[in-house]
């Protein structure tokens, strides 16, 4: 059987994106979407998106890390999946979708994608974590997935895959782990970040929920307001809101890559 699917990124965050809506994939397909991944032996993403049929709305977003497993949520995964349905005709510019049986809505407007986000829940302000001296703890949330963010003087010469795994595995966060992002303080309403990503295994050029738990916690614990811009290592991304996080934004850019196929033998 020969699968067709698309490249995309979004600020850095890549994707192979895979047209399910015939029920190809089942969604227990956890070797075959690791294989796709890898960098060297396969396609190379940081996850594998699925984009299905809803009886209620545009479409279904699933998306699964790199490791091959499902996870919860993708704010960039999102952004660049609402990209490929108005480009392939499957959606208007302004759209709803569910991910993890929750409601998403979002506007493309030429090569930008602004998500509107769940509100977050499980916020845990300094919960007591950080071991380590020079940092700052921002604090715990949950966007869509978990975060841990740690505030930070220098982004640029940090550890991340040393520390982040320490904190994506710490006991605290048990039994399903976390996320970890070190921020920066840049400016008056400007985030720098650097995200280790659960279920990647590794640092990502950026993380949508990542920036968003960022930027909640920002402007909880240093009386940031929003609008906030936040740096990626892989380009610029907004969050938009107000202090009640009802209507949390997330817009940043999103790049078609490539299309291509494989061969799938069952």
């Amino acid at each position: 059987m020969t699968i067709h699917f698309t490249k995309l990124s979004a600020t850095g965050n890549d994707f192979v994106l895979i047209d399910n809506r015939e029920k190809i994939f089942t969604g227990n397909e956890v070797a075959l979407f690791h294989q796709l991944c890898q960098r060297r032996t396969g396609i190379g993403a940081d996850g594998i998106l699925l984009i299905e049929k809803n009886q209620s709305r545009d479409f279904t977003m699933r998306y699964f890390n790199a490791d091959g497993c499902e996870s919860e949520m993708c704010g960039n995964g999102a952004r660049a999946t609402a990209y490929f349905a108005f480009q392939r005709k499957l959606a208007q510019k302004t759209m709803d979708f569910e991910v993890s049986q929750q409601p998403y809505h979002a506007t493309v407007a030429g090569t930008t994608v602004r998500l509107l986000m769940r509100k977050p829940f499980d916020l845990q302000l300094s919960p007591n974590v950080l071991e380590e001296t020079g940092m700052n703890e921002g604090g715990f949330v949950n966007t869509g997935v978990p975060h841990y963010v740690i505030f930070v003087d220098d982004v640029d010469h940090l550890d991340v895959i040393e520390l982040g795994k320490k904190y994506r595995y710490h006991h605290f966060f048990a039994t399903t782990g976390t996320n970890v992002n070190f921020v920066k303080a840049a400016g008056v309403s400007h985030l720098q970040i650097r995200t280790y990503e659960r279920g990647v295994e590794d640092e990502t050029l950026a993380c949508g929920t990542g920036t968003v738990a960022s930027a909640v916690i920002a402007h909880l614990q240093k009386k940031m307001k929003f609008p906030i811009a936040v740096t990626t290592r892989g380009g610029e991304l907004m969050v938009y809101g107000d202090a009640s996080f009802e209507n949390l934004e997330l817009e940043g850019e999103v790049q078609e890559i490539f299309s291509g196929q494989f061969i799938l033998e069952r």
